[in-house]
């Protein structure tokens, strides 16, 4: 009867031991995964940081195409700045934003190479010189299948130059949660 208890004891030991075991490697899986998508984040964010970095060394003033001794009297004007997709779903595809931007100035408006924050963006400009009181599109498209991207709200930049002096460039952003 005592080998009995004994073994009794010893297979409850290890069903203990095995369950404790259990729950400590699911634990561990759980922050291993934590761990994975914190650094896939940070790896998207230096990404985005070596992107804005090359664009600002590589930033050339726009011109009108024409060499002036004043500067340009041509005005960028953007109402909205941002835009608020929500959440979306992956499986929908791509999310479309329009943003109006506006020559408020008397001379004309140039709008240079237009750059975004990361490939999941693209962005286009319908005309790229604006007279003066003369209003362009840009359209920015959001692809949530172009890589995986961080869990909950997160933002995208699009980058505008132009040769309004003020602004010689302005940054439009899109915000996007994507859920299952």
């Amino acid at each position: 009867m005592d080998m009995r208890k004994i073994v009794i004891g010893l297979l409850l030991t290890l069903v203990v031991t095995s369950l404790i075991t259990g729950a400590a490697a699911m634990d561990t899986l759980a922050r291993v995964t934590r761990l994975e998508n914190r650094i896939d984040h940070l790896d998207e964010e230096v990404d985005e940081t070596a992107t804005n970095v090359k664009r600002l060394l590589s930033r050339a003033p726009v011109s009108a195409g024409t060499e002036k001794t004043t500067p340009s009297k041509a005005k960028i004007e953007a109402v909205i700045r941002e835009y608020d997709f929500g959440k979306i779903k992956k499986q929908n595809g791509n999310v479309y934003a329009d943003f109006t931007v506006k020559n408020t100035g008397t001379d004309m408006l140039t709008i240079g190479d237009i750059v975004t924050s990361c490939g999941c963006t693209s962005a286009k400009i319908d005309t790229a010189a604006i007279a003066p009181e003369k209003t362009a599109n840009v359209t920015v498209t959001f692809d949530p299948n172009f890589h995986e991207e961080p869990q909950g709200r997160f933002s995208r930049s699009v980058f505008v130059p132009t040769n309004d002096p003020a602004n010689q460039e302005i940054e439009l952003k899109i915000y996007v949660e994507i859920i299952n």
